[in-house]
């Protein structure tokens, strides 16, 4: 999975995955809940990848402390990109060919 992509989950739910990290060995997400019509809404979620075989599966973070740390991962990372894209280092265009 990759940011960009939208995911439904088993109660179907849809997400839009917005930013992607990895840490100690585990890959985290950020993502903005959908309505059913595919428009964002308010609410985000914080979620881990996880690979069986090759099936791969969203959980939602529930431990205050994860969620608290990937926070500030994910609040650093969104600084660090705007201060690259201000400061000319990079573009959008470039970003989303990254992902």
């Amino acid at each position: 999975m990759k940011p960009g992509q939208i995911v439904t989950l088993d109660d179907n739910e849809k997400y839009l995955l917005l930013m992607d990290s990895v840490q100690e060995g585990h890959k985290f997400f950020y993502a903005n809940k959908l309505t059913n019509d595919e428009k964002t809404t308010s609410e985000y979620e914080l979620f881990e990848e996880t690979k069986e075989g090759d099936d791969i599966y969203l959980s939602i973070i529930d431990d205050d402390e994860i969620r608290e740390f990937l926070i500030t991962v994910f609040t650093s990372d969104l600084l660090d990109t705007a201060l690259d894209i201000e400061s000319g280092k990079t573009t959008l265009e470039e970003i989303n060919e990254k992902n």
